[in-house]
């Protein structure tokens, strides 16, 4: 996990076993924001953070340089 400079992000680097399901998690998050996806990421926003999702697990949040924040606000929406 790292903030990735002058961007107000932090880059989430969990790592899974098997690819995430996004058609599961789009619908999970459909009804707390706004979900975009394709089959090499997913994007979320809500609350003022925006969510880059990749099949691996790994995740860049938007709108904190805070990496506990993040790793939060990562298993708030996307899971650990």
């Amino acid at each position: 996990t790292t903030t990735l400079c002058g961007r107000n992000a932090v880059q989430v680097a969990t790592r899974r076993p098997e690819p995430l399901n996004f058609a599961e998690l789009a619908l999970r998050l459909a009804p707390l924001g706004e979900v975009r996806q394709n089959a090499f990421m997913l994007r979320f926003g809500t609350e003022g953070y925006e969510f880059t999702v990749f099949p691996d697990g790994r995740a860049i949040i938007k709108g904190t340089n805070d990496i506990a924040k993040a790793r939060t606000l990562y298993a708030q929406f996307v899971g650990s």
